[in-house]
């Protein structure tokens, strides 16, 4: 709150400043209790910020959450990561895997345990689960207010399928637990969503993608790259899936789940931006918008030609190495 003299009625002015957004994460709280004084704003603007700050200047609102809750948090709600509470537990919620089920473990808490809504509920002191939505907080606001303001999305409602859902192991591509399906010929697990194409809940008996590519790749006519580039996307759909998903596997297995506790929410951010992308090809692969294999190819491209996947441990040589083999190329030209 910066105090001046007006040079007209000699009176105190009150001009309100905005304070430089704090850095989001565990520490955001205590490093924001430091500021001496703060915009006060009873919601989020347009960009999805809530100061919230001194209110000792302020008349007394009416009875609100606790204070515990309200003070010095300053939360981007759009971001792909945000700080959450519930009792005494802490964590970050990773937007991108609760948008695929509630079941999900999308809650990194601050030992690097990752919980489900509902675990962490109950971690933070709800002996019986009730609703997660009101008992999770994010900047004073639960999270079913979150989704009402449309900040974030609510999860999917799923249903039990009996005798073709696993309930243990992890799936493949995530390396997270839930509702999957097994592959009868490697016995891997899959998330019906994770798996490309979708799985197909009603089908007796099924192969992964990766399994029915390394068994339909033997003996075939080799071809070059560009012969390759033009062929019309049909039946080399499932060729596109099983790159796509190779890369998947690479970002949400081996990298993603590894990344340490030092600046975790700056370059988790980082690979969450590339996911989103993947997730976009994704979808437009699967409604069979790319009608030639250069389209999906190009697609691809723009993502690794991004200065930035270096860091990420995107390998474009990699990606081609597969892409040649998959689809039996023997020249580049």
């Amino acid at each position: 709150m910066n105090l001046s003299k007006s040079p007209t009625s000699g009176k105190k002015t009150c001009k309100r400043v905005r304070t430089p957004e704090a850095s989001s994460g565990f520490n955001a709280r205590r490093s924001s209790q430091k500021l001496e004084s703060s915009a006060v704003r009873t919601g989020a603007d347009q960009e999805g910020f809530m100061d919230l700050g001194n209110k000792s200047a302020l008349p007394k609102p009416k009875k609100r959450r606790s204070a515990r809750q309200q003070l010095g948090m300053f939360v981007n709600f759009r971001a792909q990561i945000l700080p959450v509470d519930c009792g005494e537990m802490r964590g970050l919620l990773i937007k991108r895997k609760l948008e695929r089920g509630a079941t999900r473990k999308c809650i990194r808490t601050e030992d690097g345990n990752w919980l489900t809504p509902k675990e962490f509920e109950v971690r933070g002191g709800y002996e019986k689960a009730s609703n997660w939505k009101t008992s999770l907080t994010c900047g004073g606001k639960t999270l079913k207010r979150l989704m009402e303001l449309g900040c974030m999305r609510s999860p999917p409602i799923t249903r039990e399928i009996k005798n073709k859902e696993k309930k243990s192991d992890k799936c493949k591509i995530c390396q997270d637990g839930g509702k999957l399906f097994c592959c009868e010929n490697c016995h891997s697990f899959f998330h019906g969503d994770c798996h490309l194409p979708p799985v197909n809940t009603k089908r007796n008996g099924w192969n992964c993608t990766f399994c029915t590519i390394e068994n339909s790749s033997r003996s075939l006519q080799c071809y070059r790259e560009s012969e390759v580039l033009e062929k019309q996307m049909g039946h080399e759909k499932l060729k596109c899936e099983f790159l796509l998903l190779k890369v998947y596997h690479h970002l949400e297995s081996n990298i993603f789940p590894n990344i340490p506790h030092e600046n975790y929410v700056t370059t988790a951010s980082q690979y969450l931006v590339k996911l989103r992308k993947l997730d976009i090809i994704k979808k437009k692969l699967t409604k069979e918008n790319y009608c030639k294999v250069k389209d999906f190819k190009e697609a691809m491209d723009k993502v690794f030609q991004d200065p930035r996947c270096e860091k990420l441990h995107l390998n474009q040589e990699e990606f081609m190495k597969n892409f040649r083999k998959v689809f039996t190329i023997h020249e580049t030209n």
